[in-house]
C-alpha cells in the first residue's frame, strides 16, 4: 500500500494561486516522468528535496504558480501530493490537457537503454494516485501518457505500463475511456492518440499517432474489426477498445 505525503510533510512553498476552473470528467489522469536522464533516488530520505527542487525549478525558472503536477510518485513506494484535487495542472504542454486532466509524475527518468528501475512499489503509488483523482477528483477513466497530448517522449519507459493497464487502479487492460471515436464528427482526444499507438505497436498498422481520429483510423478500425469478428462499424467503442488492449 502506497504512503501519502501531504504537502506540509515535504516542505511545500504555498502556491500563488490556484485555478478550479476544471472539467477533469471529460479526461482523466495523464502518466508523466521527470527527464531523459535517470533521477530516481536511491535513499528515500531525499524525496522529498526532490520533489521541493522540481516545485522551486517550476515556480522561480517557469513562472508557475506552484509544482506543475497534481502528485509525484517515487520509487519507495511514496505518492507526494501536488496541486491536488480539483486543480488545474499545468504539465501537459495544451490548453485542453490542462483542462480536462490531472497530472502524475514519477520521479524516475532515462532512456530506452537507461532508463531507472521502474519498481513494483512506483506502479502502487502511481495507482493509489489515480484512484485519489478518480474517486476525491472526479477524473474520467482515460489513462494517457504525456505523449499522447505533446510532442514529447515522456513517460520514457513507463509508457509500455500505461498500455498494459498496469497503473490502472482496477489492474487489466488500458480501461475504455468513456469516448467513443468516430470519424464524422471527426473525435480529437488525447485517448485517440493511445488507441493509434497500440494499435501500430500490437497490431501492424502504420497510423499517424496525432490524437484525430481520421479517414486512416477509420479504415483500420473497420479492418480491424473484421479480423477480429466485432460488429464493423468503424467506431471504437468499449468493445474495439477492450480488444485493441487485450
Amino acid at each position: 500500500m502506497a504512503t501519502f505525503v501531504t504537502r506540509a510533510q515535504w516542505g511545500a512553498r504555498a502556491p500563488e494561486g490556484t485555478n478550479s476552473n476544471i472539467t477533469p470528467e471529460q479526461g482523466g489522469v495523464v502518466i508523466h516522468h521527470i527527464d531523459a536522464v535517470k533521477v530516481a533516488r536511491a535513499n528515500h530520505a531525499d524525496c522529498a528535496a526532490q520533489v521541493r527542487g522540481i516545485q522551486s525549478y517550476h515556480m522561480d525558472s517557469n513562472g508557475w504558480a506552484d509544482v506543475a503536477y497534481s502528485h509525484l510518485a517515487c520509487v519507495h513506494g511514496y505518492l507526494f501530493q501536488g496541486r491536488g484535487e480539483y486543480v488545474r495542472t499545468a504539465a501537459q504542454g495544451t490548453t485542453q490537457g490542462n483542462d480536462d486532466w490531472y497530472a502524475i509524475c514519477a520521479l524516475t527518468g532515462g532512456t530506452a537503454s537507461a532508463y531507472d528501475v521502474i519498481s513494483a512499489q512506483l506502479i502502487d503509488a502511481i495507482r493509489y494516485g489515480v484512484n485519489r483523482l478518480r474517486v476525491s477528483g472526479g477524473a474520467g477513466p482515460a489513462i494517457t501518457g504525456h505523449r499522447d497530448h505533446h510532442a514529447t517522449e515522456c513517460p520514457g519507459n513507463l509508457y509500455s505500463r500505461v498500455l498494459k493497464g498496469e497503473v490502472n487502479p482496477g489492474g487489466g487492460p488500458l480501461p475504455y475511456p468513456g469516448v467513443n471515436f468516430r470519424q464524422s464528427p471527426p473525435t480529437v482526444h488525447a485517448s485517440v492518440a493511445t488507441w493509434q499507438y497500440r494499435m501500430n505497436s500490437a497490431h501492424g498498422y502504420s497510423l499517424t499517432v496525432d490524437g484525430q481520429y481520421g479517414a486512416g483510423s477509420d479504415a483500420a478500425c473497420r479492418s480491424f474489426q473484421s479480423g477480429k469478428g466485432l460488429s464493423v462499424d468503424g467506431v471504437v467503442g468499449p468493445a474495439t477498445w477492450a480488444t485493441t488492449f487485450a
